[in-house]
Parts: structure tokens; sequence; C-alpha cells
């Protein structure tokens, strides 16, 4: 179904596609905190480029895993590999399943087969003949779950056994989560997929709202203030279609108010006042200085702001890497690429820049 609102990154799909085809690499890990617009990014741009390229594409997210998430990322793969025309031995587990599907499936004997491993169906995928693509989005909630570490292996097992015939593009949205499966020498996925930051959109894609708003009303809109509301929205785009969306049904709504509209449902429904109540001082007066922009945390003249603001003599080194700890395990902040600090959510960003 075609979107109008969405804005195509087509030229960046066919750039990754160009590696991951021209054996350049084998996986890409995809980073942008929630609501960046990686997963229509891969379902919009990166499938269908793939697909006009003869990829065999698969798509599933690990989003709300939970413990029943093994079971359904194997029939998802077995369904996938069924659509494909493959047999060999996936057909005895497929001939003991009564429904197979992404989102659940009924076992219609008392006594199913026992399940092949996902190293067996990526072995089975890459003897089809055709170059499989594997887009699994979210992928760091798997190393939230208990009991996934044999899944984790087994997928590793057969995408590096395989990984001239089956490519995978993994995204996720916590930069803490991605480093336990694919940063720490530990990691079950360590050095396997080339870490990419998604790029964030810019004003090219304010102008592209703001033609269509023009197009569909035939009302002006200033694209600077279009922008500068973007900026004010962590260039969050789903903010900005919603925005654009409410004026188009409205065109008698202004930019302002339709802007201002979205941000008081977003502080409505997050609560993020709520989460602020329960955090240490200490730990919200680090998260202020990361939206000044600070990065020189523990420098002396940042402990004395800090100490001045608490009203206290001092703020030691060791107080601030203890807040650092707490806010890190809670997956609030991490450490970016540039190995800078950095706020993990851009909508509480918004909020605390806002409350400041």
């Amino acid at each position: 179904m075609h979107d109008p609102l969405y804005y195509s990154r087509r030229p960046y799909a066919d750039a990754l596609l160009t590696m991951l085809a021209d054996g350049v690499v084998s996986a890409f890990t995809l980073f942008a905190p929630r609501r960046m617009g990686k997963t229509q990014f891969l379902l919009n741009d990166i499938r269908p480029a793939a697909a006009a390229r003869d990829f065999a594409v698969f798509y599933f997210s690990f989003m709300d895993s939970d413990a029943q998430t093994e079971s359904r990322f194997r029939l998802a793969l077995l369904d996938f590999a069924r659509q494909l025309g493959l047999g060999g031995k996936l057909k005895t587990w497929l001939a003991g399943i009564e429904q197979v599907s992404a989102f659940g499936a009924s076992v219609s004997r008392e006594k199913a087969p026992e399940p092949v491993s996902v190293s067996e169906v990526i072995e089975a995928l890459a003897q089809s003949g055709k170059t499989v693509l594997l887009l699994l989005d979210e992928v760091q909630e798997l190393a939230r779950l208990d009991d996934t570490g044999g899944l984790i292996r087994s997928l590793r097992t057969g995408l590096d056994v395989h990984r001239a015939q089956v490519k995978v593009v993994f995204t996720g949205s916590s930069i803490n989560g991605l480093r336990q499966m694919f940063s720490d020498y530990k990691a079950p996925f360590f050095q396997f997929a080339h870490a990419m930051a998604f790029p964030r959109l810019e004003q090219d894609f304010t102008d592209f709202l703001a033609d269509i708003y023009q197009a569909r009303t035939a009302n002006t809109l200033d694209k600077q203030a279009l922008y500068q509301w973007f900026v004010r929205f962590e260039h969050i785009p789903l903010h900005l279609r919603t925005i654009i969306q409410n004026m188009i049904i409205d065109p008698a709504l202004p930019l302002d108010a339709a802007a201002a509209a979205q941000q008081q449902y977003l502080h409505d429904s997050t609560d993020y006042a709520a989460v602020w109540r329960e955090l240490k001082a200490l730990d919200r007066l680090l998260l202020q200085a990361l939206a000044q922009e600070r990065q020189a945390l523990y420098a002396q003249d940042t402990r004395r702001w800090l100490a001045a603001q608490m009203g206290v003599d001092d703020v030691s080194v060791p107080q601030v890497q203890a807040a650092l700890r707490r806010l890190t395990r809670a997956d609030f902040i991490s450490k970016n690429g540039g190995n800078q600090w950095a706020v993990n959510h851009p909508d509480m960003l918004g909020w605390i820049r806002e409350q400041m």
C-alpha cells in the first residue's frame, strides 16, 4: 500500500545492497534509537530494492520478545523455506505442523518431530540457488531474554558458514543491547557484522513533507519553521509525519498549534515527569549536562557545577562514575560510536531540553 508521507531512502538502501551483493561484507548492523524509521526503511526501501535484485528476502522483528520468540522465529524461517520450495529434512518437520506462521503455530500431532535447528534451516536456504537476505529487526532483544543462548549460537553458526549465500541486515535501538550481541569480545556475534549508524533525516525530509502539505491543501508552509520543529523533536520523523497529517486533515490548523499539540500528546503519553522523579538528583543533573552537550563529565568545572546544583561542597569522580553506571544499566545513556556519552531516547532528551 502506497504511503504518500513516506520519505524514501532508496539510494542508501541500494548502496548497502551493492556491498552485500558484491561480497564486500555479508552483514550490517544498523543502529538508531526507536522511532527513527529503521523498520520502515527495511520494509519500504531495503525489501523491494533487494527483491528487484533477485534476493529472496525474509523479515522478522524481535520487538516484544517473550518465551515463545525462539519458536516463532524458527517457524517463520521454516515457512520462508517452504515458500522457496525447499524440502529435504525440513519436510519432515513441516509435515508435523498444522499451521506455520510468524505470529504463532499449532502442532497437529501429540508427538511432533524434533525441531530442526536454525543453522539447519539457514543451510537449506543457502542451497536454494538464490542469494538470501535476512532482515532481523531489533535483534538486541535476543540478548535480554533468558535461554536464548542456543538460538543465538545456532544463528551465528548458520550465518558464518553460509555467508556467501545468506546475507543479513540487523537493526537495533539499544546500543547497550547491541554491544552485548556484537561488540564485547565474549559476545556471540563479536566482529560478525559491520556496524553502521543509521543516518538521521535532515531538512530534505521536512521540505518533502511541506511540499506534500502544500500540494494537498494549496496552503503555503514555512519550510524553515517546519525544520526547526523537527530539530525540537530531536529529528524523530514520526512526530513530523503526525503534524503534517493532522494539518492536511484540518487545513485551518496552524503549524505551531499542530506541533504544540503533538508535543503535549507526547509528554502526556510517556509521562517522563514520573520517570524523572524516580531518578537520583545526580543522575538527573548528568542527563541535563548531556542535554546541554557537555561531555567532560569528570572535569573539575563540571563537578563544581554539579555540586552547586545539588547544594553540596563537592561531587567526586567516583560519584559521577557510579551515577553513569546506574544510567547505563537502566539504558538511559550509552557511549556512541565516537566514544561520547549520549541519551538513548530522543523523546526523553527532547523532554529534558523543553523543561530546561
